[in-house]
């Protein structure tokens, strides 16, 4: 099975013996240490033995300070993120949202960590090195059990993160960190695919729906909305003299959404003399905040169906495409290039 960070599990290579993988390799104390970060920055003694890295080895590895020991028989970098190594100490391999948040895919913001283990794991410990018991509710950490033979490494693949992610997050969660995968493309095709063999048969439909189009966890929320409630729209849709918007609801409704920062300055401007275009043009314009949309939702999507009832949706007599000439757009200077 194919490698990468796409999604496609890691699988152990077949044992070598002395005179097998072993020959003309470099075993040096840095190679040792490149061998584990290539993997998600931890691996065991018999992840080492399956790339015949000798013990030996490990050892003047260890002494040499290229790795350290994080837990009996586990090895990670200095440099290997720190979930990684909290993973390794609580007895399994890191997953759900929080592979997901190292892979730069968009989750809700949450502190737990995530940690698959077998599903005959036990004497689980806590994260933090102590050697006591886990506490999953003092410690914040939810244990998935899913036995997944021959994985590598303490950090999930994509694909096999995200199945777990939609095993224990609402429904909702598991659409936006998809599409996000998809739109970072950390999650191409093959991917997609696999992850629908992984997840269970009730949560398939997460990649049926999935869309790259969306660029951000709370367009995948207002998306999700507007499909729940079989309402017209598309995504990253390109408009004259505008350039790209965010979603297109009906023919008219153009609903922007803002990252979580801020806007000042020329992305302020950019914005301000793109909405004036679409008005110009006979568009209704929503701009929705981060907030807007992750702390005051329910009051949000009450608006937004409810201008979906009155029909401002759609043109008619109240509401008319009005061309613009190319010369007069105040937006001509801020759309992005390309478009």
């Amino acid at each position: 099975m194919r490698t990468g960070r796409r999604g496609f599990l890691h699988r152990l290579p077949a044992p070598m013996g002395p005179a097998g993988h072993t020959a003309g390799m470099s075993h040096s104390p840095n190679a040792v240490a490149r061998c584990i970060r290539s993997h998600g920055g931890a691996l065991a003694y018999r992840h080492l033995d399956a790339y015949g890295i000798p013990r030996q080895a490990v050892t003047r590895a260890r002494s040499a300070g290229a790795i350290v020991q994080v837990r009996q028989r586990w090895f990670a970098v200095p440099d290997a993120p720190p979930d990684v190594v909290r993973a390794v100490r609580v007895g399994g391999s890191l997953t759900g949202a929080s592979v997901a948040r190292l892979e730069g895919v968009w989750t809700r913001r949450e502190a737990t960590l995530h940690v698959r283990v077998p599903r005959t794991a036990s004497r689980l410990r806590a994260p933090d090195g102590s050697g006591r018991r886990l506490d999953v509710a003092r410690d914040r950490v939810c244990v998935h059990y899913r036995t997944v033979d021959g994985v590598i490494g303490a950090r999930d693949p994509l694909a096999l993160a995200l199945a777990e992610l939609a095993a224990c997050a609402p429904r909702l969660d598991a659409h936006i960190a998809v599409d996000s995968a998809l739109a970072e493309r950390q999650l191409d095709t093959a991917g997609l695919a696999e992850l629908r063999t992984l997840l269970v048969p009730t949560r398939r439909s997460i990649v049926d729906l999935a869309d790259a189009g969306c660029q951000s966890g709370t367009e995948t929320i207002v998306r999700m909305l507007l499909l729940g409630h079989r309402i017209r729209h598309r995504t990253q849709v390109t408009i004259d003299g505008v350039g790209r918007i965010d979603v297109l609801v009906g023919e008219r409704l153009v609903i922007e959404i803002d990252g979580a920062g801020f806007h000042t300055g020329p992305e302020f401007e950019r914005d301000r003399r793109r909405d004036f275009e679409l008005v110009m043009g006979g568009y209704l314009v929503l701009r929705l905040s981060y907030e807007m949309v992750v702390s005051e939702w329910d009051s949000v999507q009450e608006g937004i169906l409810e201008l979906v009832r009155r029909g401002e949706h759609r043109w008619g007599v109240r509401a008319t495409a009005r061309p613009r000439a190319a010369g007069v757009s105040v937006a001509r200077g801020h759309i992005d290039p390309g478009f």
